[in-house]
């Protein structure tokens, strides 16, 4: 796979709307984005309400990286060591915006993936994404590393959950390992927490 060389920079609440432009998009064919909102109508209606509240909590809390001009971004979460995020209301209208049963699927999500978090410090990736017109460039890899060669300067551990185990094999060339645990969502797909120690 060929790197993408563009411009990766850290995103500001200007880049809000794009960036959530790029989840909402990027996320209408994964597997676990199908379970929480089953009909493609639907997802596609209420996925920039579902995904606005995570890029803001980023944006206030965490950082987030946009490749060029909206190819791809990444969410990063700083967590544990004193870094646990003061409740917002960044989710306050989520239930309204996307349904009670996408809700309760959700809340489900959320509670499997919140036991299974890591207690040690580190940096959480909740969402990376890139816009489908620029899949194979590696440009999500370009993002990746990135951040990765931040953390392994300041000898910061990160963790992720991969949605698909196609992705999961790009997060292992990365330096991440497979967690002995699969989330498994109930007539749903399967999630690989995946944990990566500084280089």
């Amino acid at each position: 796979m060929t790197e993408w060389q563009g411009n990766i920079r850290r995103a500001s609440t200007a880049d809000a709307a794009v960036v959530t432009a790029i989840l909402a998009e990027a996320f209408m064919q994964d597997p676990v984005s199908g379970w929480v909102f089953p009909a493609d109508d639907h997802r596609a209606r209420v996925h920039p309400a579902f995904f606005g509240p995570f890029v803001a909590l980023a944006l206030r809390t965490g950082e987030v990286h946009l490749a060029g001009d909206g190819l791809g971004a990444t969410l990063w979460l700083p967590t544990g060591d004193g870094h646990e995020a003061e409740e917002g209301d960044e989710f306050a209208g989520m239930e309204a915006a996307i349904g009670a049963e996408a809700m309760k699927r959700f809340g489900m999500l959320d509670e499997m993936m919140g036991a299974r978090h890591p207690s040690e410090p580190h940096w959480y990736l909740p969402f990376i994404a890139v816009h489908p017109d620029h899949h194979g460039k590696g440009v999500g890899a370009a993002l990746l590393r990135n951040k990765l060669a931040e953390l392994d300067q300041a000898g910061s551990a990160a963790y992720l959950e991969a949605s698909s185990p196609r992705n999961a094999a790009l997060y292992e060339r990365l330096g991440f390992r497979r967690r002995p645990v699969t989330l498994d969502l109930p007539d749903g797909p399967s999630l690989y927490p995946m944990w990566r120690d500084p280089a």
